[in-house]
């Protein structure tokens, strides 16, 4: 009795799982014991800050390789060069004057090696200067230091770039001999990004502790005299060779036509790049260890991209479509999952409203009954930017805040901070998301690349040349440097 009730409970089993489609039987694996929880623990804690360019971003290059590997998925590392190096070591910063105290300090990216002494000035009504209200004192020889409001979220980052690259400009226009900008995180939290200018700053920038920055400004406003000297310590270099990693599961009917997936794979180093980006690094290999256990064989391929160089100007994605021009019309769709471990809440379609209806009809039959709010506004500052320059159907993964914002590019941004159960929840999302692009009749959506006069008149209608210069892409565009050509 005992072996026919096993018999019996094998062949339900079988049935139960030939059942199912396989968009669920993926979720459900995704969603189950996995090595993804292990996987991010050795690339935050064992590898650590990924830096393109540097001994553990190589390191970091070789562990996903050898992942996909080890999962028997197709995998190549893609070579691509990179402008420059730039790796701060250390920044230090004293206050002296009226009053004499150390701060904590760090540099922005391609801030130049050295010593730096300048009096430090603050700009009461900032605001009225750039908005032309008030005359731009000449401030050369000067450091300006300037107050930011607290960063709670994604909306506040944005909000930090543009006020940044706003300041960048006042500041070489009033001939400013440097920058310090109050951080926007509390209890003496730093991080980095980069500037307005990216590889080529005009002006020396530093981030200094909130509360150090705001003890300096009461100080400046009382009318005490005090001047900044900071030592960076860099080590900088010329051009040189970074690597993607490109992995794939060939389609079963249409192996030309390209559904990618992307995550960058660098990180700043100050913390460990755990919610940028290694959360979703390592969810993508998990994917597609899930696909290739289970054998599933999506009609088109489903190209996993672990990029490279997306701090300093997502460079390893442009790359990528730089090097496949000829391939670049059979891309039915790329995704960007670069937002932390937050549960995600649906989709920015990149100014592509057609790929609205897709996500929705996707979504009702893998996710019924989950209300999921798809953003057509374009998302300007990672991996799928040169896909949109391109023309190709885009989208960005949105994300709960969860803890992103406050930890975005800080020390504080590692392992711990990372909610595992969301982002599981998040592999089965992009996994259902995946195959939909991967197996969806593509004629009764009618997806198809946009034209760069299209791409053109989607820039105006979203008013997009102010954050495209925030992040040095607007000239690169306008000059036929940079995305489609015609």
């Amino acid at each position: 009795m005992r072996k026919y009730a096993l018999l019996i409970f094998c062949l339900s089993s079988c049935f139960y799982i030939q059942a199912q489609s396989d968009t669920e039987q993926l979720m459900e694996a995704l969603r189950g014991p996995t090595p993804l929880e292990t996987d991010l623990q050795q690339l935050c804690d064992e590898v650590g800050g990924r830096v393109t360019g540097t001994e553990e971003n190589k390191k970091a290059v070789k562990w996903a390789m050898k992942k996909f590997k080890q999962a028997k998925v197709s995998v190549e590392k893609e070579a691509f060069e990179m402008p420059i190096f730039w790796m701060e070591n250390f920044t230090e910063g004293t206050i002296s004057g009226d009053a004499d105290f150390q701060v904590h300090m760090v540099s922005k990216y391609r801030t130049d090696p050295g010593k730096y002494l300048g009096k430090l000035v603050y700009l009461d009504k900032l605001e009225d200067i750039i908005a032309l209200k008030r005359p731009k004192p000449n401030l050369k020889g000067k450091l300006l230091i300037v107050d930011m409001d607290l960063c709670l979220d994604i909306n506040g980052l944005f909000a930090e770039y543009d006020r940044a690259a706003r300041i960048e400009i006042l500041a070489n226009d009033m001939n400013a001999a440097g920058i310090v900008f109050m951080s926007t995180r509390p209890k003496k939290l730093l991080y980095r990004f980069i500037t307005s200018t990216t590889t080529d700053p005009h002006i020396p920038q530093f981030i200094m502790a909130r509360e150090d920055a705001q003890r300096t400004i009461r100080l400046l406003k009382e009318g005490k005299k005090l001047k900044l000297k900071a030592n960076v310590n860099a080590k900088t270099g010329e051009e040189f060779i970074s690597h993607n990693v490109i992995a794939e599961i060939k389609g079963s009917k249409f192996p030309d036509e390209i559904v990618v997936l992307g995550a960058h794979i660098d990180s700043w180093a100050m913390g460990t790049g755990a919610n940028d980006n290694g959360c979703n690094v390592t969810m993508l290999i998990d994917i597609a260890r899930q696909m290739k256990k289970l054998n599933i064989k999506p009609d088109r391929t489903i190209r996993f991209a672990l990029w490279n160089g997306e701090e300093q100007g997502y460079f390893g994605s442009w790359h990528y479509t730089k090097r496949r021009k000829k391939e670049l019309d059979n891309h039915v769709m790329a995704l960007s999952v670069d937002i932390g471990s937050g549960d995600i809440t649906g989709c920015f379609t990149n100014g592509q409203e057609a790929l609205i209806p897709v996500l929705e009809d996707i979504f009702n039959v893998s996710h019924p009954g989950v209300e999921f709010a798809n953003i057509n506004a374009p998302i300007v500052g990672t991996d799928n930017f040169d896909f949109m320059l391109q023309g190709i159907p885009n989208l960005v993964a949105n994300h709960k805040p969860q803890v992103y914002g406050i930890n975005y590019h800080a020390s504080s941004d590692t392992y711990d901070k990372v909610n595992i159960k969301s982002v599981k929840n998040n592999a089965a999302y992009v996994a259902s998301l995946a195959l939909g692009f991967a197996n969806m009749d593509a004629k009764k959506y009618g997806l198809k690349r946009k034209s760069r006069a299209e791409i053109e008149t989607m820039f105006e209608a979203f008013d997009l040349e102010f954050t495209m210069r925030m992040f040095n892409v607007w000239e690169p565009w306008v000059k036929g440097k940079r995305g489609r050509e015609k």
